[in-house]
């Protein structure tokens, strides 16, 4: 079956600094797949890369069966790439419904769909529907996570791509977080997650890539790492 995503061979630079070496995946349609690695691998590098907001100096990415790269994000965006980043950026000076509707107000989404998506988003997180008036810089992090990856779900994306979501949240959160990347999942939406927690990540996704020096060293299905965590612990020392 032809992946839903396809990174192939793509090198990135940051000024004259050589971030990603070759860096090569797949994501299946509906796959959760993990990215994991030290930190200053090039893990969110990929992601935004494949989001558009880093253009892979050589290489290929192609979504939905279409080259996508050197597109700028806002066009991606539409194609059904969402992306999490890992500071969140929402508007805390907007409420959390203003928020939401940042996501919400693109051609083609009539008035009726943009209730049902927000009913929907509203039914999977009941902290925002509670708080939907508040200013989202009022929120706890883990709540403001959730807020963004609830505006990143108003894109009705193929595929969203998560960076640290659980970074600096308490277990409780940190366990709400992984219940979303599972609803996600049943409903059909592709995930690529980079993350720490290593536990976390075996644990959500089904297969698990490697990185080191921006190469992917190695992958494997996360079950086979979850029985052996020798890879693991040679890649990320813990």
């Amino acid at each position: 079956m032809t992946p839903l995503l396809k990174v192939e061979d793509i090198h990135t630079y940051y000024g004259k600094s050589h971030i990603l070496h070759g860096i090569s995946l797949e994501v299946g349609r509906g796959e959760v797949v993990g990215l994991l690695g030290r930190n200053g691998v090039g893990k969110s590098t990929t992601l935004k890369a494949i989001a558009g907001l880093v253009h892979p100096s050589a290489g290929q990415i192609v979504f939905d069966g279409r080259p996508i790269a050197g597109l700028p994000a806002y066009r991606l965006a539409r194609l059904g790439i969402a992306y999490v980043p890992e500071d969140r950026r929402i508007f805390p000076l907007l409420t959390i419904t203003e928020n939401l509707r940042t996501g919400l107000d693109r051609h083609g989404v009539g008035k009726a769909r943009k209730q049902e998506l927000l009913d929907k988003v509203y039914a999977y997180f009941p902290v925002l529907a509670e708080r939907r008036n508040q200013a989202g810089g009022t929120l706890s992090g883990g709540e403001q996570q959730m807020l963004a990856i609830a505006r990143a779900m108003m894109l009705e994306p193929q595929i969203i791509l998560l960076d640290e979501p659980t970074e600096g949240l308490m277990p409780r959160m940190v366990s709400q977080i992984r219940e979303i990347i599972e609803v996600l999942h049943q409903e059909g939406v592709a995930v690529l997650l980079v993350e720490q927690n290593v536990p976390l990540t075996l644990d959500a996704s089904e297969r698990v890539y490697l990185i080191e020096k921006g190469v992917v060293r190695h992958h494997a299905a996360s079950a086979e790492l979850r029985a052996d965590d020798a890879v693991i612990h040679q890649y990320m020392g813990v």
